[in-house]
């Protein structure tokens, strides 16, 4: 049996970096200014090259931050085409 992974949607980074740096880090002008900007770079990078797990992922940002995993997964999950196999719980 084949399994279906996580599809994203094209320039998944970019896309999903600049809505979280405009929703939480408004003021932040360069992304390595601020050690939270500069860990939900690298994580969301990590996701997209395929070295992170989608709730590792979640954890991250919502660490960084400082909201809910489900706040994030409402973000994160626009920009995401197809989950496949995948079911995400915030246990």
């Amino acid at each position: 049996m084949k399994t279906k992974h996580i599809k994203i949607v094209a320039d998944f980074f970019n896309k999903l970096v600049g809505e979280l740096d405009k929703k939480y880090f408004p003021d932040v002008k360069y992304y390595r200014d601020n050690k939270n900007t500069e860990k939900i770079h690298y994580a969301v990078e990590l996701f997209n090259n395929g070295c992170l797990s989608y709730g590792n992922l979640i954890q991250k940002l919502s660490k960084n931050c400082k909201v809910t995993k489900e706040s994030i997964h409402k973000i994160v999950s626009n920009y995401i085409e197809d989950f496949g196999d995948f079911k995400y719980s915030f246990d």
